[in-house]
This record gives structure tokens, sequence and C-alpha cells, in this order.
């Protein structure tokens, strides 16, 4: 139950969780990430870059080297998290699914999170909001965060089962674990450094307060903290002994301080991104003050570094807030401590999703899944002898079509975008140019004004002077945008 104690509310029964109650938390989740994802299911374009994801996946699987055969800034174990859900199918329902189990996942260690705070039907609503708070923030398939969510929250859950018994040896166990498990979603997402640093400082400071700043404290968190760094530390020595490290390093580091601070409409999102999330800060809100020591200052501490992972990439397109989620959900049940204030604010933030997003959007599926198999059966019809190039398009199109990523800059926005270019080892204008030489027989491209000016005037010269207009299909609902294949550009002379 919740307990009342002189500096706020704590669940002291959280040690006393059976089976019964893990069972019926875990069936109810998973029942409603089905019912919130299952429309989706089958769609093959909800965001361009998580159906790159899965593309890239593919290629890793038949052997690509993330940096060097295909490339994006994302750190290489996602990339091998989507090489390891293709070698288990390359049908990209396939990371759907996954998605949805690691979102159900993710949902039950909120749960136990908040669990040690409320009692078990308040825990059970911050992984319900959670469910459907993803659906809200671009999360409804498989962004990155959904997945690597789950490792932050794991790594929170162990932190806050160590407090109790931190000295032995049981509770250093669980925070290793909790390190570790931090270390795993940082090669997955770079901006989960930020919460990374927060759990290792916290468990520092615990272990300082615990038992004084001696040599057996010093050892013990130089050991978490190598557990820590220990799986990017393992992808970096990889890519250092195996001549690669000059991708990997520009990859990591070098595109991030490259990329210019994108200043198209990141104001008005952010705006919006806070209206919506504004139940749930408030119900956070109103938590901490009942929240007693440590629980208030681990919550505090994990939601803040959560948003300073947040503004770090200051472009604030929705699905960047999907981090904010876990520490929010978990905390803001703590709000029932005021009956009637916490209930308005958590039936808001429940509500929320249901007033902007659509959980039942079949047609819109089978319209994409329709529209995207014309462009496959374009591409196959345009084929004459040279390459398939995706220059502002549905990357998937390469997966759907058995079609090699031409170029590691496969992620159409590396190509099109002015904020995307040279930020790689690839010089953008030379490697599109090289594109160009193979005499590519498809190009896909879209209706859209693209901002590098460079390249858009190549690519389009050359679908004006050699190919064939085969297909024009709408794939971004509500955006007036138009997806378009070029073919049989080998055959047709210049004009």
């Amino acid at each position: 139950m919740l307990r009342q104690h002189r500096s706020g509310v704590a669940n002291d029964a959280v040690g006393r969780i059976g089976a019964r109650e893990w069972t019926i938390a875990a069936v109810a989740l998973l029942a409603l990430a089905f019912i919130t994802r299952f429309a989706t299911f089958g769609h093959p374009d909800l965001h361009v870059d998580e159906t790159f994801y899965f593309a890239s996946g593919v290629e890793v699987a038949k052997g690509a080297i993330p940096f060097v055969d295909v490339w994006d800034r994302k750190p290489p174990g996602h990339f091998l998290l989507f090489a390891a859900i293709a070698l288990l199918s390359n049908d990209y329902l396939a990371y759907q699914i996954a998605a949805m189990l690691f979102a159900c996942a993710t949902a039950l260690a909120v749960y136990a999170l908040a669990r040690t705070l409320v009692a078990h039907w308040q825990a059970l609503a911050g992984g319900a909001i959670y469910l459907l708070s993803l659906c809200l923030f671009n999360g409804q398939g498989g962004q990155s965060p959904v997945f690597y969510n789950l490792f932050m929250a794991l790594a929170g859950a162990m932190l806050l089962a160590a407090l109790p018994r931190f000295d032995g040896r049981g509770g250093g166990i669980l925070v290793a674990g909790a390190m570790l498990l931090a270390g795993v979603a940082l090669t997955i997402k770079t901006t989960a450094l930020f919460e990374a640093l927060y759990f290792g400082l916290f468990a520092a400071a615990f272990q300082i307060r615990s038992a004084g700043l001696g040599r057996a404290t010093v050892l013990r968190v130089a050991r978490w903290a190598a557990l820590g760094a220990l799986p990017t530390a393992a992808f970096a020595l990889w890519y250092a002994l195996y001549g690669y490290w000059d991708e990997y390093w520009t990859a990591m580091v070098l595109s991030n301080l490259r990329k210019p601070v994108e200043d198209n409409g990141g104001l008005q999102r952010l705006w919006v991104l806070c209206l919506m999330a504004l139940p749930l800060l408030a119900a956070c809100g109103v938590a901490l003050p009942k929240v007693r020591e440590p629980y208030r200052l681990f919550f505090a501490g994990w939601v803040l570094a959560a948003l300073v992972g947040f503004f770090s990439v200051p472009a604030f397109y929705l699905h960047y807030a999907l981090p904010l989620l876990v520490p929010l959900c978990a905390l803001a049940p703590a709000s029932l401590a005021w009956p009637r204030t916490g209930a308005l604010l958590l039936g808001s933030a429940a509500v929320m999703p249901v007033l902007f997003y659509s959980f039942f959007d079949f047609a819109d599926t089978r319209e994409a899944k329709a529209a995207m198999a014309r462009l496959e059966d374009a591409v196959e019809r345009g084929r004459d002898g040279g390459p398939l190039l995706v220059y502002d398009g549905p990357p998937l199109l390469y997966t759907l079509t058995g079609t090699r990523f031409p170029t590691p800059l496969a992620f159409p926005n590396h190509l099109h975008q002015a904020s995307e270019r040279d930020v790689s080892h690839i010089a953008t204008l030379p490697e599109v140019e090289r594109l160009l030489a193979l005499r590519p027989s498809v190009i896909v491209d879209r209706t859209t004004a693209v901002t590098n000016q460079e390249t858009a005037e190549l690519v389009r010269a050359y679908e004006r002077e050699h190919c064939t207009p085969l297909a024009s299909e709408p794939m971004m609902k509500g955006w007036n945008i138009e997806v378009l294949v070029y073919g049989h550009c080998r055959d047709r002379a210049p004009e």
C-alpha cells in the first residue's frame, strides 16, 4: 500500500511482490501493448529512420560493417540490435513485433520502478501510461528509445532494488548489473550518456555515504565505472584493431560536432511537445514532495539527466522525448498521495494520447502497404541492369527489392539534406557523383524541396535526361508528399 512517512511516501511492501502480481501486470501490459500497436503492424513507412534501421540491420546481417559499409551516427549496438532482428526474419514486420515486446518489457520495468513508491494498481497505471504515451510521441513503431529505454529502465530498477542492501554483496551485484545495462543502452543511443552518468554518480554517492571514501569504496566504484564503459570500449577496440578507427571516431564524435543545429521549427515543436507532456510533468511535480529520500533524489536526478539528454540535441522532434517517459511514468503515480489532484493529472496523461493519436487507423496501414507494393513493382519494372538509388524516399525499398545498398550513405537524409552535408567520413557531393557515374537504373525521389541543392541538381538532372517516370505514390499521411520512381534510366538515351 501507499504508506505515509514523515518525509513522504514509499512502498515498503515492494520486496514482497509475488509471482501472481507480476503475472497480472505482465499480461495486462502485454495486452495493452498489442492493442496500442496492432493497427500499425505491417505499415511499411511509419518513420523513414526506423525503416532505415531495419534495412541496415538486414545489410549488417549479410556481413556489412557499421560505419564502413552502412553509415549513420547511431552507435554499433543499434546496428547489431536490428541485425539480430533481421536474422530472425527479413520481413519488416519483425522489427515492429520486436518493438512491441520491448515496449511491453519496458512498461513492466516502469511498473517495478513505480512499485517502490505506490501500490500495485497505481504502479500498473504508470506502466499503462508509458505504453499510451509512446504512441503520443511517435514511438508506435521502432524508434531507438523504444529499444534502449528497456535497458535504462532495468538499470534504474536494479539500482533501486540495491538500496536496501547496498553494503552487502547482493547490492553490489545489482549495482554492477545496472551499470552494465546502462552501458549497453549507450551503445544503442549516444544521448543515453547523461542518464548512464547520473546512475553512476548516484551509486558512487550512495557508496561513499554508506562506507566512506576509503580504498574499498574507490575500488568498488571503479569496477562499476569499468562495467558501464565496457560495451562502448569493446566496440571502440574492435574498430581500432581492424583498421576502422577513423570511421568509428567520425560517426561517434566528429559527425555530431559537424552537424549544424537545426532551426527549422524547433521552438514550435518544443512548445507542442511541452503541451503534450504537461500532465505527466505536473504529476511528477506534485509527486516529488511526497516521495521520501533517497527515492526523491533518485527520481529527481533521473528526470533531470533525461532532460539534459533531450536538450543536448535541440531539434525537438516528438520522438526525442521518448527517453523522458521512463522516469516520468514511474514517478507520476506517486502523485496519488494527493488523491484528487493525482487522479486528475494521471487521467489527463492517459487521455492526452487519445486526443492526438489514432490507435486504430487500420486504413492508413492498408493504404501505405498498397502504395509501397506499387512502388516496389515500379522499381522491379524499371530495372535495366544498373543499381537502385533511393535519393529521397523509403530506404526499405532496398530490402523489399532484394537490393544491396549502393553507398554507405543509404539513409536518404545524408544525401539530400544540407545539414547532413559532409558530416561523415565520405564527402557528400563526390559520393553522389560516384553513384550517378554507376548509371543507376532506378532512382527513387520525393516531391519535396530538398535542402542540399548541389546533389539535388545532379540527381534531378539525371532523372530528367535519362529516366522515365514510372510511379507516384503518397506515402506520408497528411503531408501532401509523393514518392516518385524513375526507371529505365539506362535504356533511355539523353534528350
